[in-house]
């Protein structure tokens, strides 16, 4: 079987495409169901005939090995929907092998950049949202989709059931330090809107990575970030060599140890992260997701 190969062209690499896994659920309550591939994290909801999937992980076998997952969670009930959290390959880039015949759910920055991007495996959006919030129902199964603004890849879709107290946000907030370069994150914006959710009654966060943690890690990673920023600025003013990954890790580590340290994965990766803050105030960001009205993206809609 030829696998598909999202946007890979070396035909060597369809070994590590196909390669499925042994993906064990776990149960946070009596309808939802959360899942990792050992990096990134997801989970799905049972309805009352089918499954609700969020994302399809980032090969054909993972999802496939999803899939196999979710049969044996919830037997007898298809995945007729698939909710894309965002348009990232590694976690949403195979559903063509996870329910090539469901439902899919997206923004519709999202279904853009998907329809754009043509990548094999990745199907396209049949349900596109637009807005802020959306109140939603499929096949008897009731929850929110939040899209605060931009926060990391386009169109980045939030869950929140408020029976459960479960808030689950995909590549965010991590429950520790390992952010590394945070490609496409938008950082202007991101801890205003990420401060949002705290409006919401959640006792448990599920993160897009890593593994299940709660409110208070997740305003933990809030502070974090908002001190990475605090003192990436700083930088220029003490004349910190900025391009440099070593100065730069060396400045930081000494201003932010004292009250994250404690984090893991923060001494291996507070360099990356402060060369990709400090570089967001050198050159302006991400586009015009990084200005203060990312609405704008959308004005000639």
């Amino acid at each position: 079987m030829k696998e598909h190969m999202g946007i890979f062209t070396n035909p060597d690499i369809e070994g590590y495409l196909g390669a499925e896994p042994d993906l064990q659920p776990e149960q946070l309550s009596e309808r939802i169901w959360t899942i990792s591939d050992g990096l990134c994290r997801t989970l799905f909801v049972e309805a009352d005939s089918s499954v609700i999937a969020f994302d399809s992980f980032g090969t054909p076998g993972k999802a496939r090995a999803y899939r196999k997952a979710i049969e044996r969670a919830v037997p007898g009930k298809p995945v007729a929907t698939v909710i894309y959290t965002h348009d990232h390959l590694d976690h949403a880039g195979f559903c063509d092998d996870l329910a090539p015949d469901a439902e899919i759910v997206a923004d519709e920055m999202t279904a853009r950049v998907i329809d754009l991007r043509g990548a094999d495996g990745q199907t396209g959006v049949t349900c596109r949202l637009s807005g802020a919030k959306h109140r939603v129902e499929f096949d008897g199964a009731e929850f929110l989709l939040l899209n605060p603004g931009p926060t990391h890849g386009t169109g980045n879709l939030s869950a929140y059931f408020a029976e459960e107290q479960l808030l689950f946000s995909s590549d965010t907030i991590l429950p520790n330090a390992r952010y590394a370069l945070m490609p496409d994150y938008h950082i202007a914006n991101f801890v205003r809107f990420m401060r949002g959710f705290l409006e919401l009654d959640f006792a448990t966060f599920v993160p897009g990575r890593y593994e299940v943690t709660d409110r208070g890690r997740f305003e933990t990673g809030c502070d974090y970030i908002e001190a990475m920023q605090n003192i990436c600025q700083q930088a220029f003013v003490e004349l910190v060599s900025i391009w440099v990954m070593d100065a730069m890790a060396e400045y930081v580590t000494a201003g932010l140890a004292g009250r994250f340290g404690d984090l893991e994965g923060f001494e291996q990766h507070v360099g990356m992260t402060s060369i990709r803050i400090v570089h967001h105030y050198l050159m302006g960001g991400w586009s015009l997701e990084d200005t203060p009205e990312p609405g704008y993206l959308l004005a000639d809609q």
